[in-house]
């Protein structure tokens, strides 16, 4: 029954892939190349967020704990290499090098933020709301109301409702706060602490606020 399931999975899987793509048939590929991510990043220093210890959340499973750990790691670099293998250099890498380093590690159709966001689709893994958990996986788009074009992994949410979020963008793995009750502000309105860090999309002049660019998360696949 599992395995007639799994099968059944890649099955609708591929055929999603195909109609997205255009093509007759889709061939998963163990490291595909980058996706060509073009925003540009918090325009903060490098790992824009604070940092902070994994001590302080307690609770986690171990494999969450473990793929947060994993992804902390990586702040600040390119190129995405955990145990010695090269996951490629682009935010679906971090998310796939984190849950592998964790003993999760996601289904091979799973390349892209696209095709992690459709896997977590037909899992019917994906949440609504407006507090992500930490080891969710979330999504953004280039502009307000685009397409999902990245992922990045909830690595801790504040009390006032800031998820700090590990995710490669052009300048190499930082942390972004992310707040989706106030997803128009880059600090609350009532502590002035900041809640959303600015990313920039490919020939914009002005930064907007992460919150406003999620398209949704889910839970770990």
């Amino acid at each position: 029954m599992v395995a007639h399931c799994s099968v059944s999975l890649r099955r609708m899987l591929l055929a999603a892939l195909a109609l997205l793509s255009g093509c007759a048939t889709v061939r998963p590929h163990p490291l595909p190349p980058p996706a060509g991510e073009r925003r540009a990043g918090p325009r903060q220093t490098r790992g824009a967020g604070p940092a902070f210890a994994l001590a302080d959340q307690p609770n986690l499973p171990a494999d969450v704990k473990t793929a947060i750990a994993t992804a902390l790691t990586l702040v600040g670099r390119r190129d995405i290499v955990v145990d010695g293998i090269d996951y490629g250099d682009d935010c679906a890498a971090l998310v796939r090098a984190s849950f592998a380093r964790a003993g999760r590690p996601l289904p091979d159709a799973a390349r892209d933020a696209q095709t992690i966001e459709l896997v977590a689709r037909v899992r019917g893994a994906l949440r609504t709301g407006l507090r992500p958990s930490p080891g969710d996986l979330i999504f953004f788009s280039d502009l307000p109301g685009g397409a999902v074009a990245h992922v990045g992994l909830v690595a801790r949410m504040d009390p006032d409702g800031t998820a700090m979020v590990l995710h490669r963008t052009a300048r190499g793995v930082m942390r972004v706060r992310v707040n989706l009750g106030y997803a128009e502000q880059t600090n609350d309105p009532s502590t002035g602490r900041r809640i959303n860090d600015l990313l920039v999309a490919s020939g914009a002049t002005e930064g907007i606020p992460a919150g406003r660019l999620v398209t949704g998360f889910s839970r770990p696949l």
